[in-house]
């Protein structure tokens, strides 16, 4: 079996890494643009990415189709003066790069594809005007001479140029790039860039249906995991049943190895089904990044996709793993404190309950506070301002709080009843009219299986009184009554005699701790004598050592000839007496 499980995993993995792989091949030919300035970094003045600071100037940057062509430029601080003559940096970018997107696309020369100048005679020239060099572009026909930027002294300062001989390169530069943006405005590019589509299409359709395959086949073994989980701990749902999954300490380790090995596995099944979801998800964000590449109309997108969304997706990634890296830390945690304790069974059994609700606690703590960092990792990214949202996160908090009280005192209690360890996952406990054994809790709420398997969900707030009966240790309180003909001194000595066999048996040594804590006439009824016996078990034994005990003293009764007592009444009637006489007369 493990052997087969060893054999899956590898499969598994090696399937991840096959699509990894295929996922780099539709990539591998995707290039990133290149700036002329160099890397990015934030501005004081700016805190748009795109916007960069170098020495005493800051820059942004020219595109077309999604492309940067080149940066331009200007002193630090930028401030608006007073009438508004200026303009920002970036709104001169925007300027130059409407101007090229209204060359490149505005239908000049009619037809149905755009062709907003005639490529075999585009022309770009520069004219210096006062300290700064205009360009200009024309193709003497239908593109008349259009005024596209005006370069000045600080943008060849930043590129690290002269003024003239940086306005001559970006005419060079401007031009390459319209030709090829006419280039591929073409019928003749957008037909051989719809065949690349449809093959990334399929190749991605291919790929997606093999990690659905993989998941549909994960998902039954998770349906398998569902109907073979272990009932751990709640055998029956009656003080008064048998419940043999706590009557022996050894039983109960079992138990609770057989749990944690079961949610190990779905945890694992969820794991990995989550990762091939995610997987699925990546190979079309990474069809959507590829196809809107071919294009030039949807290159901009892609440009976006592979920003913001994607470092989105990473933050997720992170949060996923990093969640689940959580809960391996907090199992190893509490099982290394678990081992450091030398504890007799009973206790040992006791401090795994324990940890079995800390874990659930503790896992769902730092989930909660992984999402959170995670989110304000993500607004940061989006370059939303996370002071203002968390202001207004805490006002909203604290107007919630008043209408959420309940909800307020449901964790505080939770939290102290994991403190004083009123009770753990696994007890048999009663609250109100509700008694059954824990199967769930948490800081707000905790379930108990209770009769005919019926689960009741109570909000740890609404638990003020609760009685445990399986901490620790635990007591039978066991009354009978004998008639009053019935020798009292005989009967006490039988009830001893065979509780004490029983503390001596194999099978019931280790669960019975005191054979006779206390015993004697604890009554005299109308039924008659009322004996009492006192007897200390383990906890959760106590049920079932007490119905043994009944069909053991049952027997040793009726040997001895001792009578339980009854309810007798006598009830005299004139009338029928009467009739009787007459007819015992008459005969």
């Amino acid at each position: 079996m493990s052997r087969t499980f060893v054999l899956r995993l590898r499969h598994f993995h090696q399937l991840i890494l096959a699509l990894t792989i295929a996922l780099f091949a539709v990539s591998l030919n995707a290039s990133i643009p290149q700036t002329l300035a160099g890397e990015a970094l934030p501005s004081d003045i700016n805190p748009v990415t795109s916007v960069i600071r170098v020495g005493n100037m800051i820059s942004a940057p020219v595109q077309i189709d999604g492309e940067e062509l080149f940066r331009v430029a200007s002193n630090i601080p930028l401030e608006i003066d007073k009438k508004g003559d200026n303009i920002s940096i970036k709104q001169r970018a925007k300027l130059i790069e409407n101007e090229l997107d209204a060359i490149l696309n505005n239908q000049l020369y009619g037809g149905l594809f755009a062709k907003g100048f005639e490529p075999n005679t585009l022309t770009l020239t520069v004219k210096k005007e006062k300290e700064n060099f205009v360009i200009f572009a024309s193709d003497q026909d239908e593109l008349r001479e259009r005024a596209i930027m005006t370069v000045t002294p600080i943008d060849a300062e930043f590129n690290g140029y002269s003024l003239d001989i940086w306005a001559k390169k970006l005419t060079i530069l401007i031009k390459k790039a319209l030709l090829k943006g006419y280039e591929q405005r073409q019928p003749a590019y957008l037909y051989q860039a719809s065949l690349w589509v449809l093959g990334v299409i399929l190749l991605s359709s291919l790929l997606s249906f093999g990690v659905y395959l993989l998941q549909k086949r994960l998902s039954q073994q998770k349906l398998i995991l569902t109907q073979q989980k272990p009932e751990f701990n709640l055998a029956e749902n009656s003080p008064h049943s048998d419940p043999t999954d706590l009557n022996n300490q050894v039983q109960i380790h079992e138990a609770t190895e057989q749990q944690k090995r079961w949610d190990k596995k779905l945890s694992k099944n969820q794991y990995q089904r989550l990762v091939l979801k995610l997987v699925q998800l990546l190979i079309w964000v990474l069809a959507v990044w590829k196809m809107t590449q071919f294009f030039p109309q949807t290159r901009l997108f892609s440009i976006w996709l592979s920003h913001d969304p994607f470092f989105l997706l990473i933050i997720f990634l992170f949060v996923m793993f990093a969640i689940r890296i959580s809960t391996l830390t907090i199992d190893a945690f509490l099982q290394s404190i678990q081992d450091h304790y030398n504890l007799n069974p009973m206790e040992l059994n006791r401090q795994e309950l324990r940890f079995v609700t800390y874990s659930v606690v503790l896992k769902g703590v730092s989930k909660v506070i992984w999402i959170i960092l995670g989110l304000i990792v993500a607004l940061d990214s989006l370059e939303i301002p996370i002071a203002p949202v968390v202001a207004g996160v805490g006002i909203i908090g604290i107007a919630l709080s008043f209408g959420s009280q309940n909800l307020i005192r449901d964790v505080l209690n939770g939290i102290f009843i994991l403190l004083e360890d009123q009770y753990a996952v696994g007890d048999y406990i009663t609250v109100g009219e509700t008694s059954g054994y824990v199967e769930y809790m948490n800081l707000r709420i905790t379930q108990v299986r209770g009769k005919e398997g019926r689960l009741t969900t109570l909000t740890n707030g609404s638990i003020n009184i609760v009685h445990n009966q399986t901490k620790e240790w635990a007591r039978i309180d066991f009354k009978t009554t004998i008639t009053y003909q019935s020798n009292v001194d005989l009967a006490l000595d039988v009830m001893k005699k065979v509780i004490e066999q029983m503390s001596q048996e194999p099978d019931w040594k280790k669960s019975i701790l005191t054979p006779v804590m206390s015993s004697g006439v604890s009554d005299l009824l109308d039924t008659g004598v009322e004996l009492e016996i006192r007897i200390k078990t383990s906890p959760g034994a106590q049920w079932k050592i007490a119905c043994e005990y009944r069909r053991r003293l049952k027997l040793a009764f009726d040997q001895q000839g001792i009578k339980f007592g009854k309810f007798e009444q006598t009830v005299f009637l004139p009338e029928v007496s009467q009739l009787l006489s007459r007819q015992i007369i008459n005969h």
